[in-house]
Formats: structure tokens, sequence, C-alpha cells
């Protein structure tokens, strides 16, 4: 067959990994599905079809729905082509997955110690439980690549941390070089919250909407933004950083970034956790002072003293909610999104936080903006930041640029562009 020029052979690519994609979104299941959408030939579907089965990327699913005569054979993704790992790094733990190549979690595992160690030890630990995580019945797939989530600013391409508040050790670490040299395997870093929109864009609440925007309330905050369907990521990475935004704060509070009253020292876990420690020191929560018992308060114990009725604590969390709807007001009034979702353990507080945040929200933002919009938690339960790893390196993998390269670039070798 002629040998097809650098265009025509881009063009190609793009036209197969559209297919698949059509395929994976479960848009397309039968060749029949994907010419209709496509205009494109039967024949020439056949082939590009084929070329991707060959690769064992796409697999035949049973039978279809007949139409009067012999049922057509269904596509589907074969989630078995490949196994990723899946790493969301905390404060002082990570959790670590492995997942077929749906972004479906098979198995996972907690490590302790997160970023408050030092990258290279925290590494050591991510690698050692992906390592036995995948032994048995996961290992009959090859590793394909990994996926890592962490709570500060990272610089897209490369997957480097930039001036993590608090965490410097890790400024400029090449998180993804070190984790794939590790695992043997290519790898890719961003930040957490990124991850979390997109496995709640895929497989959660966000699921079909077109403008989202997610905040993940842990130790810190961070915020992904989704614009007409697209993960929206900013020229460097480091769009949705809402941490640092000041806050009229009643009692100005010194942040790690060098200034003060910032958002994450009134509403981030470390910060609730501040105000729990304050509270039980000044004695104006004798609940905390009688929780603390000689040992360090943490967010959570805050919402504790609230849901035992303790004022303090409660006007507490009010008033971290009330900052944070501040804060997602302009961001509303900018962005018209038509979900906001609250992630994150802080989120454990949901019953306190929720409302005030909606009171806030749809009080200072505009009438057109807050007229369809929805302010919901995210389901604790779904795994969001693991998913959206997986799904970060699955999408490069079956990207136009990079399927050609599964597993050895045969499925572009002998076709030609049409």
């Amino acid at each position: 067959m002629p040998r097809q020029s650098e265009g025509a052979l881009a063009a190609s690519r793009r036209l197969t990994s559209a297919l698949l994609a059509l395929i994976r979104t479960n848009q397309a299941d039968t060749r029949a599905d994907l010419a209709v959408i496509t205009g494109l030939s039967r024949t020439n579907i056949a082939e590009r079809v084929g070329a991707l089965i060959d690769a064992g990327v796409v697999v035949e699913a049973g039978p279809g729905r007949s139409s009067g005569g012999r049922a057509p054979s269904r596509l589907a993704l074969n989630p078995d082509a490949g196994r990723v790992v899946a790493v969301d790094l905390g404060n002082r733990e990570g959790r670590v997955a492995v997942t077929d190549m749906d972004g479906r979690v098979l198995a996972r595992t907690v490590i302790e110690g997160g970023v408050a160690r030092d990258p290279d030890s925290t590494l050591d630990r991510v690698a050692e439980a992906a390592s036995t995580l995948l032994k048995g019945p996961l290992s009959e797939a090859p590793l394909v690549g990994a996926g890592l989530g962490f709570p500060g600013p990272v610089q897209l391409p490369g997957g480097r941390p930039v001036s993590p508040a608090g965490l410097l050790q890790w400024d400029g670490f090449p998180l993804a070089e070190a984790l794939g040299k590790r695992l043997g395997t290519e790898a890719w870093a961003d930040n957490e919250a990124n991850l979390t929109t997109l496995g709640e864009l895929r497989r959660g609440r966000a699921r079909g909407a077109q403008d989202v925007v997610l905040v993940k309330l842990g130790r810190g905050i961070g915020a992904g933004v989704v614009s007409r369907g697209t993960l929206h990521r900013g020229h460097l990475g480091g769009a949705g950083d809402i941490a640092h935004i000041p806050v009229a704060a009643e009692r100005p509070r010194s942040c790690s970034c060098g200034r003060t009253s910032c958002l994450v020292t009134i509403a981030g876990g470390s910060g609730l956790a501040r105000t729990a420690r304050d509270l039980a020191r000044t004695g104006r929560s004798a609940v905390l002072r009688e929780i603390a018992g000689g040992r360090d308060l943490t967010g959570a114990d805050l919402t504790d003293a609230a849901r035992e009725g303790d004022a303090a604590a409660v006007a507490a969390l009010r008033e971290a909610a009330e900052h944070l709807g501040h804060v997602l007001a302009p961001v509303v009034n900018m962005l018209n999104p038509e979900l906001v979702l609250l992630a994150g353990p802080v989120m454990a507080a949901e019953d306190f936080l929720l409302p005030f945040v909606r009171q806030v929200v749809y009080a200072e933002s505009t009438p057109l903006t807050t007229r369809a919009l929805r302010i919901e938690r995210s389901d604790p339960a779904g795994n969001f930041g693991l998913v959206g790893a997986a799904l970060t390196v699955i999408d490069e993998l079956l990207s136009p640029e990079r399927l050609h390269e599964w597993p050895s670039g045969s499925i572009w070798s002998t076709r030609p562009g049409s």
C-alpha cells in the first residue's frame, strides 16, 4: 500500500481515535452505529475497528440488537487491555489503586505517610503498595501507565509541584518522572482537585454536565473547572487555585504562603483544626476542651462538637461556609456553571456548611448565573480522585497522538488514511 503523508497519517489517527472514543463512551456499540454517526463507509469502519481489535484495545462483546436480520456484534473497550496505577496523595496518608482500562478500581489500599513526608520516601511507599496490588490475578494484564494527584499546584506538562504552601520539600520535584521510574512505566501527575473533577465528570453527579466547578476541601482547598464538557487546566495547570484568595476574617490568621487570612486558613481542614484548638484553649467551647483531653484537635473534632450542639463550633463552621460562599460567588458570576460540587473530607460537615454556602452564593451572584445553578455535595464514596488519575492516563494513551503506539504501532503500519 502507498506510504501516507504525515498529514494524512495524522488525520487517519484522529479518525480512528474518534471511533474508539464513540465506543468508549457508549455512544456507539456496533459497526453500523459507527457508520451512521460518522458517515464513513462500512468498509472503512470495518478496517479501523479490525485494527483496534487486533491491537487488543477493542473486543467483540456479544450480539447486539437485531433489526430483523442477523444480530450485529457489539463493540466495547477491552477493560483488560492494560492496568493503570492511580494515586491520590493526602497530607498524612495516600490512596493507591489499580484500575482497568475503563478506570474501574479493581483493588486499592491506603499507605501511611503522605506529602507531610519527603518525596522520595513517600513515592517509595506508593511504589511498594502498587507492586503488591499488581501481584496475582491483576498481573495478567500489562501495566500501561500511572497517574498521581497532588494536593497543591502542579505545572503541566511535566508534573512538577510549584511552590506548594507548607510543602516546600516538594517544590519542583519531578513527580511524574520519579513515579514512572519506580513503577517502570510512563506516569502523569496533576493537582488532586483537577483529577477529582475529571472523575466526577465521567462517573459522578457531573456526568453529562457542560459547565461545572468542583471545590475540594481537604487539609487545603483546590478547585477544578469544567467548561463545555472539558476539564480546563489553564495555560500551565494553575486554573482553580482558590486556596489563597484573601477573605475578611474576623480574626486575621497567618498563612503558610506568607500572606494573611487566605481562604484556606478559615475553611480548609487545617484552618478548621486551628479553629477547634483556639475554641478549646480559650474556653469558648467546653465541648472541644473536653474532647481535646490533651491531644491535638482536628477539623473533624469541630464537626463533632457542632453535632453535639456546641454553639461556638456551629458558629465557626458557619463562618467558614460563608467565607467559602463569598469566594465562590464571583467564580459563579464569571463562569456561570450549571453545577457547583463540594468534595473532600471537610464536607463531612455538610449539614453545617452547605446551607450557608448556598445562601451566600445565591445572594451575591447575579440572577442569570443562579437561575439554574445547583450546589451539591460530591459523593464521598465515589473514589473520584483515583478514577480521575486513572482516566488521565487512559485518555493520554488512547489519544490520537498516542494510540498508534499501542502496543507496537501495528494499528497504523499498513492502514491507509481515508
